[in-house]
């Protein structure tokens, strides 16, 4: 659960969103799980007071942390809800996750204000979902050190890669994706484009393209002794340019 909050959270700059999660840990006094477990939001509701992230108030924390609560009690793991919602059928986790977001909405103690809104996008609605699904990578991924591996039960190949502005930005350089809106159908294309390198694992390829511009060995601004020692550069668009 301390891996979805971060996700769940995980918009805007890391030095911004960080204390927030830690704040909302400190609360558990050790056990995160255990406070899940023993959740109530009346009692709570006090101790929140002052922490809130930008689109979102203390009230829509306080909800937040009542549905994981909720999920707890009801299906003791957050993966023993999204598992029970998988189908061996679908393409890949698109219908899942977006069978997933619409029982947390059911199950969400609260008015659905549009800061909870903006937690739970769908790719019903077209959304990329790249928090979602950096947070599927963490626990369907095999553990490398980066990822954890807990949900054997999926398939890696499912996944859909996490479209933050580092993949949009290379993928469109290397002609992974010619679209140019950052929705669902570019990350279902990019990952699509990425299984012709590894059909069973594509999201291998996620955290060194992604750090391709985390690093700056890829910058905004285009450097040319960084494109001419790229090992990207035979099949990377830009440096043609």
């Amino acid at each position: 659960m301390v891996a979805f909050l971060a996700a769940i959270l995980a918009y805007g700059r890391v030095s911004l969103f960080k204390p927030v999660i830690e704040k909302i840990l400190a609360l558990s006094d050790g056990s995160f799980y255990d406070y899940l477990t023993r959740f109530d939001a009346v009692r709570e509701r006090p101790r929140f007071k002052g922490i809130y992230y930008r689109f979102n108030t203390t009230e829509d924390l306080v909800a937040l942390i009542a549905l994981m609560s909720r999920v707890i009690r009801e299906y003791e793991t957050i993966g023993a809800l999204f598992i029970s919602l998988y189908r061996a059928e679908d393409d890949d986790i698109g219908p899942t996750l977006s069978r997933f977001i619409a029982t947390l909405l059911r199950l969400l103690p609260a008015q659905i204000t549009p800061g909870l809104r903006h937690l739970f996008p769908s790719p019903e609605k077209g959304s990329a979902c790249k928090r979602l699904n950096l947070f599927l990578r963490w626990m369907i991924r095999p553990n490398d050190g980066i990822d954890f591996g807990l949900w054997p039960e999926i398939p890696s190949a499912k996944l859909i890669i996490p479209l933050d502005t580092h993949i949009v930005r290379i993928g469109t350089y290397l002609k992974l994706s010619l679209r140019k809106s950052p929705n669902w159908k570019m990350a279902k294309e990019i990952t699509k484009a990425l299984k012709h390198c590894d059909p069973v694992d594509p999201l291998k390829y996620d955290f060194p393209l992604c750090h391709l511009g985390i690093s700056g060995a890829c910058p905004i601004e285009m450097d040319r002794d960084k494109c001419h020692i790229c090992p990207l550069q035979r099949v990377c668009k830009r440096s043609k340019a």
